[in-house]
């Protein structure tokens, strides 16, 4: 069966899953899970995306988030990256460490958003091993388990500061402390009863949502290759500088030509590094295209350049330089 098709467009929804490759563990300890949640905070402005709600699982990890640029590949591939380079790094591991081709399915706005983020916050009391035990003592393991954006829902916890929750809340009446007890008895709901599973409502593969909006959706994609399988929408994008206008800029701010930054001929030459992270900070390539445009680099290697940069600089003092240098 051909591969679900994938639709970018700006302020998409989508549900997303990502597993581990051969079932593995994609987080042996609590230290890995928080460098994954630090990954999805930097990639909300770098990307420009909202997530609405998570969990992290041992061995996969569902998302259900927002692009408000068409860049869900971008997104996504920059994500598994980012957290498999830390992961293989610190477990002096190598190799792949995510299953294929993540997951996605678009998302409609109302009740379909509303149940789903249900089936993702119910994740770690689900199953034959997960969901052991009755309703009161699963309800005790939901409600501590820290891994996932139920607590802040719930009114249970202190939500990440990451996490958009106006538009799933938004489905339910009264005031924000109404609309998190509204919320919770909702969810919990799912621990008493048996709950439809949101994905027996998928339509067109990759569609969950009623027929007026996969008629809509339908009509964005009408007229293009039926071979195309990543479709992306027209609407222009919020511009951002491409690779070359970041080396032509880093090259001029250092007096260099650019040909001595891209051929490698210097390997220790900071400008060099300093224009790959700028590239990879953009969002536009990945570290394997970088090391490419840098003279066929490995992108292990892309990867250490950009971290040495990272580390020799602030957090603020990383802004100011962004900010200054991206501005072409």
């Amino acid at each position: 069966m051909a591969r679900p098709l994938r639709v970018e467009f700006e302020e998409a929804i989508y549900h997303l899953c990502t597993r581990g490759n051969a079932r593995q563990r994609i987080f042996r300890d609590d230290r890995d899970r928080a460098r994954f949640i630090s990954l999805l905070d930097e990639s909300v402005q770098r990307f420009e995306v909202s997530i609405l709600c998570f969990v992290l699982m041992a061995n996969h990890v569902h998302l259900v988030g927002q692009t408000h640029r068409p860049n869900l590949a971008r997104w996504m591939h920059w994500l598994g990256v980012a957290y498999t380079v830390y992961f293989n790094r610190r477990h002096r591991v190598s190799g792949h460490l995510f299953q294929g081709r993540y997951k996605s399915f678009l998302v409609q706005e109302g009740k379909y958003l509303l149940e789903l983020s249900r089936y993702v916050h119910l994740n770690p009391v689900r199953g034959v091993n997960l969901g052991r035990g009755n309703p009161r003592e699963r309800r005790k393991r939901l409600r501590a388990f820290k891994w996932s954006s139920y607590p802040g829902y719930s009114g249970l916890g202190r939500q990440y500061e990451f996490v958009k929750e106006e538009m799933v809340l938004g489905e339910l009446s009264g005031s924000r402390k109404d609309e998190r007890l509204a919320y919770r008895r909702f969810v919990e709901e799912g621990l008493v009863r048996e709950i439809e599973n949101p994905f027996s409502a998928v339509r067109w593969q990759a569609v969950l949502g009623n027929d007026s909006f996969v008629r809509k959706l339908r009509d964005r994609v009408k007229g293009l290759h039926r071979q195309r399988r990543e479709i992306t929408s027209l609407r222009r994008a919020e511009y951002k500088p491409n690779a070359h206008e970041v080396v032509a800029k880093v090259a001029r701010q250092h007096k260099l030509e650019v040909g001595r930054l891209l051929e490698g001929k210097d390997r220790g030459l900071e400008a060099r590094n300093l224009a790959m992270w700028m590239i990879w900070e953009t969002g536009t390539l990945s570290l394997r295209e970088i090391g490419e445009l840098f003279g066929g680099l490995d992108y292990a290697a892309v990867a250490q350049r950009i971290r040495r940069v990272r580390t020799a600089h602030s957090a603020s003092s990383r802004r100011k330089l962004l900010n200054g240098m991206l501005n072409v």
